[in-house]
C-alpha cells in the first residue's frame, strides 16, 4: 500500500471520528435544549395548586359566603346574625390586639356591616349574579373605608369588620356606604340591597385583659340590632360626635346578649 493511500485512509478515519463526535455533541445539546424548554414551559404554566386559587364564580361564592349563609340559616343564639356573628367570633380569636389603629386615647371604633336577607338574595339571584352584586357592594364599602382612614380587619361573605381610630370617621364612612348603596342607578342589582351597619367604641387592649374581645362583641351586637338601611351606634360612639354634624333619628333601649343590663343604641340620619 502506497504512502498516499495510507494518508487518505488516515484522513477518512479522522473525518469519520470528527463526524461521530460532532453528531454526538449535537444530539446531547438538542436533548438538553428540549429538556430546558420543557422546564420553562412548566414554570410558565400555573401549577395545580395555583390554579385552584382561581375559583369559578360558583366556587367563589360558596367559599366566600357559605359560612355566612349557614350562620344565617341556623342563627347564633338568635342575636348575632349572619356574617356579623362570624366576623366577631374570628376577631376575638385571631385579632386580640389592634393597638396600632387606636386613637390617641387608646380606643378603637369597630364597625360591622352586612346585607340584610342576603341568603334570600343569593338564592333568588343565583351564584354568578350574587358574586357580581358582592363585587359592586364591596367596592362601595372599601372606597368609603379608605376615604375615612379605616382599616378592613376582615370580610366574611357580605359582611365587613372595619376598625377606625376616630369615631366620627367611622360614622362618616357608614354614611357614605349607605348613600353609595342608595345612589346606584335604577335597575342595578344593588337597588334591592339594604345594608345594616353598627359601631361601638372601646379600649384597644391585649387579649390578657379580654377587653378588646368584649368591645368587638359589643360592636357586633349593636350591628345585629340594626335594620336594613340603618346605622346604629352605641353611647360610646355618640358621645364623641359633633351634634351639629350628625343627627340622631331615634334612640332605643336594647338588650345585648352576653352584656349585662339595657343599652342605648342610636340611629344616625344619613340621607342627603
Amino acid at each position: 500500500m502506497s504512502t498516499l493511500e495510507l494518508v487518505l485512509i488516515a484522513v477518512v478515519a479522522l473525518w469519520s471520528a470528527a463526524l461521530v463526535v460532532t453528531t454526538t455533541l449535537w444530539l446531547v445539546t438538542r436533548r438538553r435544549v428540549l429538556t430546558l424548554r420543557r422546564r420553562l414551559d412548566q414554570l410558565r404554566r400555573p401549577s395545580p395548586r395555583r390554579r385552584r386559587l382561581v375559583p369559578t364564580p360558583t366556587q367563589a361564592v360558596r367559599g366566600a359566603v357559605g359560612t355566612a349563609i349557614m350562620v344565617k340559616d341556623h342563627g347564633i343564639g338568635g342575636v348575632l346574625r349572619g356574617s356579623i356573628g362570624e366576623l366577631a367570633g374570628w376577631a376575638d380569636v385571631e385579632r386580640p390586639d389592634l393597638v396600632r389603629l387606636a386613637a390617641l386615647d387608646g380606643t378603637v371604633t369597630i364597625l360591622f356591616s352586612d346585607i340584610e336577607d342576603s341568603t334570600t338574595l343569593n338564592h333568588d339571584l343565583g351564584d354568578r349574579a350574587w358574586v357580581q352584586l358582592l363585587t359592586k357592594h364591596d367596592r362601595i364599602i372599601t372606597h368609603a373605608v379608605t376615604e375615612h382612614g379605616g382599616h378592613v380587619v376582615k370580610t366574611q361573605g357580605d359582611g365587613f369588620m372595619v376598625a377606625f381610630g376616630s369615631p366620627a370617621e367611622a360614622v362618616r364612612a357608614a354614611v357614605d356606604i349607605q348613600r353609595g348603596i342608595a345612589g346606584v342607578r335604577p335597575g342595578s342589582r344593588l337597588a334591592s340591597v339594604n345594608v345594616r351597619i353598627g359601631a361601638h367604641r372601646g379600649s384597644a387592649v391585649h387579649r390578657d385583659n379580654d377587653l378588646f374581645g368584649r368591645n368587638v362583641a359589643h360592636a357586633a351586637r349593636v350591628a345585629s340590632q340594626a335594620d336594613g338601611g340603618e346605622i346604629l351606634i352605641s353611647d360610646s360612639v355618640l358621645e364623641q360626635l359633633d351634634a351639629e354634624e350628625f343627627d340622631v333619628l331615634e334612640s332605643r333601649a336594647v338588650t345585648l346578649k352576653g352584656i349585662p343590663g339595657s343599652h342605648e343604641v342610636h340611629s344616625i340620619e344619613w340621607t342627603d
